[in-house]
């Protein structure tokens, strides 16, 4: 979804906004290389007829957002459960810590694993 992406330490960038795909994600960030940064994934969300920049999917439950300091991968789901639940709209914040000024990140972000939440019987 993202290609080899890098941001340096102080970078906070959103994503494009994008339909979402079922009433779940489960989202991967891989980070390919890095050098003394720490990459935080949050997810945003919204409908289509809301002004502003989204509500956090995880502002009122646990956090669930992805963050990693590693290179490797790391996948984490959102749930439409949460309070705020998955709107029409979704999009990532991608924020971008160090220590040093030249502290950098190459990432990428694997395409969403989108499924539909299932009704139990009563």
């Amino acid at each position: 979804m993202f290609d080899a992406q890098v941001l340096f330490r102080g970078c906070i960038v959103f994503s494009p906004w994008y339909p979402r795909g079922g009433d779940n994600c489960r989202q991967t960030m891989e980070i390919v290389h890095v050098s003394g940064a720490t990459l935080k994934v949050e997810l945003f969300t919204k409908n289509k007829e809301d002004a502003g920049d989204g509500a956090n999917a995880d502002a009122a439950g646990t956090p669930v957002n992805i963050t990693s300091n590693t290179a490797g991968r790391t996948t984490q789901e959102w749930l439409s459960r949460s309070t705020i639940g998955l709107k029409e709209l979704v999009r990532y914040k991608f924020t971008v810590t160090g220590t040093n000024a030249f502290d950098w990140v190459l990432f990428r972000m694997l395409t969403p694993q989108w499924f539909n939440s299932v009704a139990t019987a009563t």
